[in-house]
């Protein structure tokens, strides 16, 4: 009667224990997928060549073509500088107009530059002596992927003025001075020829034709790895063929481990003969 009370006991006290016991806790998905890393760097949801490179500033020389400088100058047609306030003083500096990169970010886009640049709100102005017309071309940005210039005509939205052809992003990276440096020109849209013609009452620009030459050094985040956020390919030179080989006439082991002669060449280009080579033949000095 004991015993029978002991093992109703016990499996009273097993059957407890397995409806108190509850399944382990499911992972969340969120503990599962990955976090992206900060500072452009590519994780499993943003894969190397996908990633926004920050650009932290720089510097951008806007020059116009001499072909366009000698027509405007032929309709009467001056260009100035536009300084932040919106002031326009007159340009001395024959290189162009600089303008300040001050944000954007830099991506591999299908093996060219890809992104934006934001220029501080100075810019050019464009003054027709002639007819008393100054027209200000300020709010620059660089559409990287596009290949296009947008900027504001006398304050009016940004439009595309003029497009580039897109670089290739490996030639375009200086990634020891974590920087991206352009030298491109670019061509005036028929869009914007048309607006600044009509704004300055000129027929200066011409759709298709010059409109400015850029030299662009935006410097990057530099703690991002930029080899691997935009999938330059950069690699490591491999060593030649060759490379390994012994010169002729330097002992090496043979396939048992026991050191042979290799064999030198004698004027002529016959190889000599010398002990070990397993030629049964006499030895030709070559001496």
């Amino acid at each position: 009667m004991r015993a029978r009370r002991l093992a109703t006991a016990a499996a009273l006290a097993l059957t407890t224990a397995l409806l108190t016991a509850g399944p382990a806790p499911a992972r969340s998905a969120e503990a599962t997928d990955a976090t992206p890393a900060p500072g452009g760097r590519a994780t499993a949801d943003r894969p190397a060549g996908h990633t926004e490179v920050p650009v932290e500033g720089g510097s951008a020389r806007f020059a116009t073509p001499p072909v366009l400088l000698n027509a405007l100058k032929a309709h009467g047609v001056a260009i100035s500088d536009v300084d932040t306030q919106g002031t326009v003083t007159p340009h001395h500096d024959a290189d162009g107009i600089s303008l300040t990169v001050k944000g954007g970010a830099v991506t591999n886009s299908g093996g060219k530059v890809g992104g934006e640049l934001r220029f501080a709100d100075s810019g050019i102005a464009l003054v027709n002596r002639k007819a008393k017309k100054v027209v200000k071309v300020t709010g620059f940005t660089v559409d990287l992927g596009q290949g296009a210039l947008r900027a504001r005509v006398d304050g009016g939205p940004s439009m595309t003025v003029g497009t580039f052809t897109r670089p290739g992003i490996a030639s375009s990276i200086d990634t020891g001075a974590a920087m991206l440096r352009m030298n491109t020109g670019i061509t005036a849209t028929a869009a914007a020829a048309a607006k600044l013609n009509a704004a300055l009452g000129t027929t200066g620009f011409t759709g298709g034709g010059p409109l400015l030459h850029a030299r662009i050094d935006a410097a990057l985040d530099p703690s991002v790895d930029l080899d691997t956020a935009l999938n330059l390919g950069h690699r490591t030179a491999h060593a030649p063929a060759d490379e390994g080989r012994r010169p002729e006439g330097v002992r090496g082991p043979d396939a048992g481990g026991a050191p042979v002669d290799v064999p030198a060449r004698v004027p002529g280009g016959a190889p000599a003969r010398v002990p070990g080579s397993g030629s049964g033949e006499g030895e030709l000095s070559g001496r």
